[in-house]
C-alpha cells in the first residue's frame, strides 16, 4: 500500500472534540460491541470498561460554554480524580484497547481525510493519561476526608461538573425515618467547578423549601434532588438520567462483587487457621471436614491419585467402608480425564451421563463436584462435594473459592512430605519414592521402568540405592524398613 494512502497530519485537541461530538453516538456503539466481543473479559470487567469508556467520551464531549477554555491536561486531571476510585493501569490499558478497535471499526469506511490523524491521537491521549495517573496516585495520601473511595463520592464527583449548587441524597432504607446529607458550594465555585462541602446541620425544613425547585432522580434507595433545576437545560439533565442509569448497575454489581470477594477472604482466612493448627496425616481427616463446613457441603471425601498407574482410590470421607471401596483407573473416565487436564474444579448438576450408576446409588448422589488438589503441576488427588442426595447450583465465584482451597489443601500435603523426616534422618528423592511405594506393591523391575518410564537397569540402581539407604539385603527388607520408618503407609 502507498503511504499517501493514509494521511497523516497533527491535529489539535479542539479537532479531537469536534470529531468526538459529532460522531459519539457510532463511537459508543461501537464500544459496547468492541467490549462484548472480547471474551477475555470477565463481567466485572465489562461492566467498568463500559462505564469508564462512557464517561471518558461525556467529560471531552459534555456541552458548556467554558469547556473550550479548558485544555486536555485539565480535562483528564478531573477525569481520573472523578474515577480514581475504580481505575488502575490494568483498566486504562484495556480502556485504550477497546478505544483503538473502537476507532478503528468507525474509521475504516471513512472518506474523512483526517481519519487516520484521529486514529493517532488517542495515543497521545492514553500516553497522558497514564503519566497523570501515575502522577495522581503517587501525590495521593492516605486520608479520612469527605472523598473517600466510596461509591457516594464517585457520583459527587461527577454531579460537581455541572452548574449544580446544592445537592441532597435521600436515603430510603428507613421508610419511617430517611436519612438526608446535603452538600453546597457557592454560585463562583460551582462556575470554577469547586468541590461540594457537607452541610454539617442538615435539616428537613432547608431540604423541603429546596427541593421544590430541584431536579429529582432517583438510584436504587436513594433519591437525588439537584438544585437548581433552572440551571440545567435539557441536554445535561438527560445526560445526569443515563449516567445515573449506567452507574446504578455499576454500584450494584460492583457491591456484590466486594461483598462475594469479603466472604471469600473471610473464609480462605479461617481456612489458613485451620491449616496453620492442624500438622500430621492423621489431622488431613479433620481437614476434610474443616471444608464441608466452610464451604456450606454435607460431605466431602477425598480420593488420592496415583500417576504412575493412573489409578484412584477413595482415602477419608462419612461412610469409609463406602469411600474406600470406590477406586479405579482414571482412564477412559472422561470426567476425571478433563480435570487431570485442566485442573480446575468441575461442577455436574446431574451426574448420570458421567458417574457410574452404581457409584451415584452408593453415594445418594444428585448434584457435584469434583475439584483436583494440585501442587503446582502435579496432581496429588481430588476432593468432591456434594449436598447428599439434594440437587444444587454452582457459580463460577462458588468453584474459584473452592479451587483455591484445594490449592491449600496440595500446599499443606506437599509440606507434610517434605517435613517428614524418619527417626534416623533418611532422606530419599522422589524418584526413590516412587520405586520404593511401587516396589511395596509388588511390581517387578520391568513394570516399575514402564510405569516410571525407565530402564530396568536404572531401576535395578534405585533399589541397591534403597537397600543401602535403609541398611536392606533384599526387597523384602527393603519394603519392610521402609513401613517401619514411616516412608509407606
Amino acid at each position: 500500500m502507498r503511504p499517501d494512502l493514509f494521511p497523516y497530519n497533527d491535529i489539535s485537541f479542539e479537532e479531537f472534540k469536534i470529531f468526538l461530538k459529532k460522531n459519539k453516538t457510532q463511537l459508543q456503539m461501537s464500544i459496547n460491541v468492541q467490549i462484548r466481543l472480547e471474551l477475555n473479559l470477565s463481567k466485572e470487567e465489562q461492566s467498568i470498561i463500559e462505564f469508564l469508556a462512557s464517561s471518558f467520551l461525556q467529560i471531552l464531549t459534555e456541552p458548556n460554554e467554558n469547556k473550550a477554555q479548558i485544555d486536555l491536561d485539565t480535562l483528564l486531571k478531573t477525569w481520573i480524580q472523578t474515577y480514581s476510585m475504580i481505575l488502575n493501569h490494568h483498566f486504562l490499558y484495556l480502556l485504550h484497547l477497546i478505544l483503538e478497535k473502537s476507532f478503528a471499526n468507525l474509521l475504516k469506511n471513512s472518506a474523512d481525510v483526517k481519519a487516520y490523524s484521529y486514529m493517532f491521537y488517542l495515543p497521545i491521549i492514553a500516553s497522558k493519561i497514564s503519566n497523570l495517573f501515575s502522577n495522581w496516585k503517587n501525590a495521593i495520601k492516605t486520608s479520612d476526608d469527605f472523598h473517600s473511595h466510596s461509591s457516594q463520592s464517585l457520583l459527587l464527583s461527577y454531579l460537581e461538573l455541572f452548574p449544580i449548587q446544592q445537592l441532597f441524597l435521600v436515603q430510603h432504607h428507613n421508610i419511617t425515618s430517611p436519612v438526608i446529607l446535603g452538600w453546597v458550594r457557592t454560585e463562583q465555585e460551582t462556575i470554577r467547578r469547586i468541590p461540594f462541602y457537607p452541610l454539617l446541620d442538615t435539616n428537613n425544613a432547608q431540604f423541603n423549601e429546596l427541593s421544590e425547585h430541584s431536579l429529582a432522580l432517583n438510584v436504587g434507595e436513594t433519591s437525588i434532588y439537584l438544585y437548581p433545576k433552572t440551571t440545567l437545560d435539557n441536554e445535561q439533565e438527560e445526560t445526569i438520567r443515563n449516567y445515573l442509569l449506567r452507574f446504578n448497575v455499576f454500584a450494584s454489581n460492583n457491591a456484590q462483587y466486594e461483598k462475594t470477594l469479603l466472604n471469600k477472604l473471610k473464609v480462605l482466612d479461617e481456612f489458613n487457621k485451620v491449616l496453620i493448627s492442624y500438622s500430621g496425616r492423621n489431622d488431613f481427616i479433620k481437614i476434610i471436614k474443616e471444608c464441608e463446613r466452610l464451604l456450606n457441603y454435607k460431605r466431602c471425601v477425598f480420593y488420592a491419585y496415583i500417576p504412575w498407574s493412573n489409578e484412584f482410590k477413595g482415602v477419608i470421607g462419612e461412610e469409609l467402608s463406602k469411600v474406600q471401596k470406590t477406586q479405579g483407573y482414571v482412564y477412559p473416565n472422561q470426567l476425571f480425564h478433563t480435570m487431570l487436564i485442566t485442573r480446575k474444579p468441575i461442577f455436574i448438576k446431574n451426574p448420570v451421563h458421567t458417574v457410574k450408576d452404581e457409584t451415584i446409588e452408593l453415594f445418594n448422589l444428585s448434584s457435584l463436584i469434583v475439584a483436583p488438589i494440585c501442587h503446582y503441576k502435579e496432581v496429588l488427588g481430588w476432593v468432591t462435594l456434594d449436598q447428599v442426595g439434594k440437587e444444587f447450583d454452582c457459580t463460577q465465584e462458588d468453584l474459584h473459592l473452592i479451587e483455591e482451597v484445594c490449592n491449600r489443601i496440595g500446599l499443606f500435603l506437599k509440606n507434610f512430605d517434605h517435613n517428614v523426616s524418619p527417626s534416623n534422618n533418611i532422606e530419599l528423592t522422589d524418584r526413590e519414592l516412587s520405586v520404593l511405594t511401587l516396589l511395596a506393591d509388588g511390581y517387578d523391575n520391568k513394570k516399575m521402568g514402564e510405569f516410571l518410564h525407565l530402564s530396568e537397569h536404572t531401576i535395578r540402581d534405585y533399589i541397591s540405592s534403597l537397600m543401602l539407604k535403609l541398611k536392606a539385603k533384599n526387597r523384602t527388607q527393603v519394603v519392610s524398613s521402609g513401613f517401619r520408618l514411616g516412608l509407606l503407609t
